[in-house]
């Protein structure tokens, strides 16, 4: 039912109110006639303050991004065109690019020494997935430059996976901690069963107040708020938040990417020539249903805890663009996310961009 009520809100969302025409132009540039191969590596092993083995403890993604898509038919433009509804300005042209893209999360409780059952903390659990999504960067005309500025993007995602012993988390984690010489997991036997699952994600970024510190040399700023919209039977949420960025060329990208289930961040970007920024990010997000904490949805699982329903994450961290690849690195802290957990989260995540 919740999910149900999500979807519902997200198909709700691209109906006729407030709609706006579909732009006409759309011309690409010619890096979006390039596709874009990224590859992402989340742990808490990479983190600045501390290294944990525990919680959201490793996450791999490797995905692509097509080149710009021909003109779609107006009746599929009008179902993945979902409407602005902050009054914002009309856009002049827009590009849509396909996504596809394959991942493995790991989630593990605090003490992975016992070969018992941990009734207080969260569930081992993997997740492996396959993800298609359809990517779309609004842009309006900059009267200065004559360029079209990207202002707008929108992510639309279908993941579809398998949570429980056929995704290889107690494989992968524990032949690479074999592989480092470091002590195994040995509560994998307590994971969340088989279950398939479906999610369907939506995430909205803008770019505004944008301005320019000093022009020689060049030091920008813009502030990039977030929406995001997950519903399934791997996560119900909605998430609210937005980064600030400091630097150079920030008309680039909208920010990094993150893996899933998380906001999926910027997979494109643009631009030959030497960018940078830093960053930093608060998100709230609200949620009705988490299968990492709450388990299988069966109610057949061996251990589960009770999820918070609003839990606020911070981010900082740096990136680097340069002659068509783009390098960037996330630190991450996550409030706690169920009501036996008395800690908070943390994890960093690197990822390596190049068009093609």
């Amino acid at each position: 039912m919740k999910s149900a009520v999500l979807v519902a809100a997200l198909l709700a969302a691209a109906g006729p109110v407030a709609a706006q025409p579909i732009p006409i132009d759309t011309t690409p540039s010619a890096d979006e006639e390039r596709s874009i191969f990224t590859l992402q590596v989340e742990n808490d092993y990479f983190n600045l303050f501390g290294r944990t083995d525990r919680d959201y403890t490793n996450g791999l993604r490797i995905a692509w991004l097509s080149p710009a898509l021909p003109d779609l038919p107006d009746g599929v433009a009008r179902l993945v065109t979902l409407p602005t509804v902050f009054g914002e300005d009309p856009v002049t042209s827009v590009t849509r690019r396909l996504g596809l893209s394959i991942g493995q999360n790991l989630y593990t409780p605090a003490n992975t020494d016992t070969f018992q059952p941990v009734f207080n903390d969260r569930p081992y659990a993997a997740w492996l997935y396959a993800s298609v999504a359809l990517q779309s960067t609004y842009k309006r005309s900059d009267p200065k430059t004559g360029e079209d500025d990207p202002v707008r993007l929108d992510t639309l995602q279908l993941d579809l996976g398998m949570v429980g012993p056929a995704a290889g988390g107690a494989f992968v984690q524990n032949n690479f901690h074999r592989f480092i010489n470091d002590n195994t997991a040995n509560g994998w036997a307590f994971q969340l069963h088989n279950e398939p699952t479906v999610n369907l994600d939506f995430e909205r970024r803008w770019r505004v107040a944008h301005g320019v510190v000093f022009d020689d040399p060049k030091l920008e700023y813009d502030f990039v708020p977030i929406f995001g919209l997950n519903a399934g039977n791997v996560l119900d949420a909605v998430s609210v938040g937005g980064i600030v960025r400091i630097g150079k060329e920030l008309r680039a990208d909208f920010g990094p990417p993150r893996a899933r289930p998380a906001l999926p961040g910027s997979e494109g970007f643009i631009g030959e020539g030497f960018g940078w920024y830093v960053f930093f990010g608060l998100t709230g997000e609200a949620v009705a249903h988490n299968m990492f904490l709450d388990g299988n949805t069966d109610g057949n699982d061996i251990v589960h805890v009770t999820h918070r329903p609003f839990v606020g994450e911070g981010t900082l961290g740096a990136t680097i663009l340069f002659r068509g690849v783009r390098v960037s690195f996330t630190q991450v802290f996550r409030s706690p996310e169920f009501y036996e957990q008395d800690r908070f989260d943390q994890f960093a995540s690197i990822n390596v961009s190049f068009r093609y």
